[in-house]
């Protein structure tokens, strides 16, 4: 009988307190628990909310997991999943920030990013709706590998598109693209963010140390936040001074492209191009047949220097500089005149 009482316990244990008993997949089979369970910190049981895949709109997908385990000191942590339309440019974003220079990316065969509480892949084309579809991972605590985090992701997205036969994706992602550094670090005048030539002299208050921090340029999908070093704090400082975009990885230009704010307009540079949500970016066609994909934005700290510089350029006079030295940089000549 006791040899019955410790077997008996020792089940309940491994079933409250690890995966033993756990299934392979979780959420209607969407999910591994093998890869959930490397991303959540901590030991203890998957447990998940969610039936997988709806039927009906693929967007209405959502499911939840949780870890979880009563030794002591152990704690909760949970992954929420969703499938969901986008704009064009939200794939981008990580937390409300759509110039996210902290994050890591992979891009080819399969297009995501990843922090630490956040990873996206986007779906193939064909599994689009009336919008692109986007699969998106957030975690209540920082993951405990980033590249496991991006494996998750895209094995996720892979098994979604194998289940509605609407394209494929390989079993893991590509070589994550990181920042530069951990921290924003001083530009290098007329190769600031690693551009070819851009400069911040003029383009800031005198005086004014800047700071950068971002992917080093070239590379597919890139981002790069300007802050200035002075008396700003809290969220101004946080929102930084200029913040600039480019890719040129082809499913985030389709899906840019799909987005209804998207239109035949001109390039700073003159070359005919196409505008994005009326004043985003722009997608500019390259002399090599591929497309690049560049944006600028001010920052709050933009805002305040403008209210007590007087001489400040204005906000259009950045974006030219920045398409000129962008466009060098990242291989995108202008293609010949018709």
């Amino acid at each position: 009988m006791a040899a019955v009482v410790v077997v008996i316990a020792g089940l309940l244990h491994a079933w409250r307190n690890t995966n033993v008993l756990t299934a392979d997949r979780l959420c209607g089979d969407l999910v591994s628990a093998e890869k959930a369970d490397a991303v959540l910190p901590g030991s203890g049981r998957l447990d998940a909310e969610g039936d997988g895949l709806d039927d009906d709109d693929l967007t209405d997908t959502t499911c939840r997991v949780e870890k979880s385990s009563v030794v002591l000191g152990s704690g909760e942590s949970g992954l929420s999943v969703r499938l969901w339309g986008v704009r064009g440019y939200d794939p981008l974003t990580f937390d409300e920030e759509p110039y996210p220079p902290g994050a890591s990316y992979f891009t080819g065969e399969v297009t995501g990013g990843v922090n630490a509480y956040k990873a996206w892949v986007m779906l193939p084309e064909k599994c689009w709706t009336d919008r692109p579809v986007v699969a998106e991972f957030s975690v209540d605590e920082p993951a405990a590998d980033r590249t496991a985090f991006a494996a998750l992701a895209t094995d996720t997205a892979r098994t979604v598109a194998a289940r509605t036969q609407c394209g494929d994706l390989t079993e893991k992602p590509g070589t994550l693209v990181s920042p530069r550094s951990d921290a924003a670090r001083p530009v290098s005048e007329g190769q600031v963010c690693g551009l070819d030539g851009l400069t911040v002299a003029g383009q800031v208050p005198a005086g004014t140390k800047v700071l950068e921090e971002g992917q080093k340029a070239p590379t597919d999908l890139w981002f790069c936040k300007l802050t200035l070093d002075d008396e700003t704090s809290g969220f101004v400082r946080g929102d930084g001074f200029m913040k600039y975009t480019a890719t040129r990885d082809p499913l985030l230009i389709a899906a840019l492209r799909k987005f209804p704010g998207t239109a035949e307009a001109t390039a700073p540079d003159g070359r005919k191009a196409e505008k994005v949500d009326k004043g985003v970016g722009f997608i500019l066609p390259c002399a090599d047949g591929g497309s690049l994909y560049l944006a600028e934005d001010s920052g709050l700290q933009y805002l305040e220097a403008s209210k007590r510089h007087e001489d400040l350029p204005k906000r259009d006079a950045y974006i030219a500089p920045f398409m000129k030295a962008a466009t060098k940089t990242f291989g995108c000549a202008a293609p010949a005149a018709d």
